[in-house]
């Protein structure tokens, strides 16, 4: 079977035959293909059965995360997503577009344009008063334009939209993460509670559940 979590900007796809996972960008989904079972904001259309994305993350969480209680917030392009867990049992979820905002997106873009390396970045001892990533981007460009270097800029914008993620968490201890962003260590050491990533198959995980 073939399962898809449909992104903005990218699918994650498992193929069970093969037991095999891959990512692509959106756009490059064979317009003739059609998934198994699918979720995310691109699967109207591609899919025979579609599962609502919280519940796709929810299932995922369950089954990686082994703590009983806990907060998972997936960090896609455009929005942000968190579902809780309490003593093993399912007790909410959130969805987020306005601290969240593009937030994947903009870090993605920002990094491309300046042709910084994430992974190689020193967390900023300070942080930009954003609101999310649209709106973070001229304040960002404003201290550039001030005279701080590009990468320091960026750091504090990236060290915002921490700041916004976690207050989204209710300031919570410890958080699991899901997403591209997973992949940004500047991002992940820009909290400042603990942060568990868990990568960007979370979603698909959730969908084995419909096998």
């Amino acid at each position: 079977m073939l399962l898809a979590d449909m992104g903005t900007q990218y699918t994650k796809i498992y193929d069970s035959q093969k037991d095999e996972y891959k990512i692509i960008r959106s756009i490059d989904w064979d317009t003739e293909q059609i998934a198994d079972i699918a979720c995310g904001h691109n699967c109207k259309h591609k899919t025979k059965i579609e599962i609502n994305e919280l519940v796709a993350l929810a299932k995922g969480a369950k089954r990686l995360i082994k703590e009983p209680t806990f907060i998972l917030i997936d960090i896609g392009s455009r929005d942000i997503k968190s579902v809780r867990f309490k003593d093993g049992e399912y007790i909410g979820c959130d969805w987020n577009y306005m601290c969240g905002a593009m937030a994947g997106f903009t870090i993605e873009l920002l990094g491309n344009h300046f042709g910084v390396d994430y992974n190689k970045m020193e967390v900023a001892k300070e942080r930009l008063p954003i609101m999310c990533g649209v709106l973070g981007m001229g304040e960002l460009f404003d201290r550039i334009s001030d005279g701080i270097s590009p990468e320091k800029a960026i750091a504090m914008f990236v060290k915002g939209v921490a700041k916004n993620i976690h207050d989204f968490s209710g300031k919570a201890d410890k958080i699991y993460i899901s997403g591209g962003l997973c992949e940004n260590r500047l991002f992940i050491n820009s909290f400042s509670c603990e942060i568990v990533p868990l990568g960007r198959f979370v979603q698909v995980e959730g969908l084995k559940d419909y096998i």
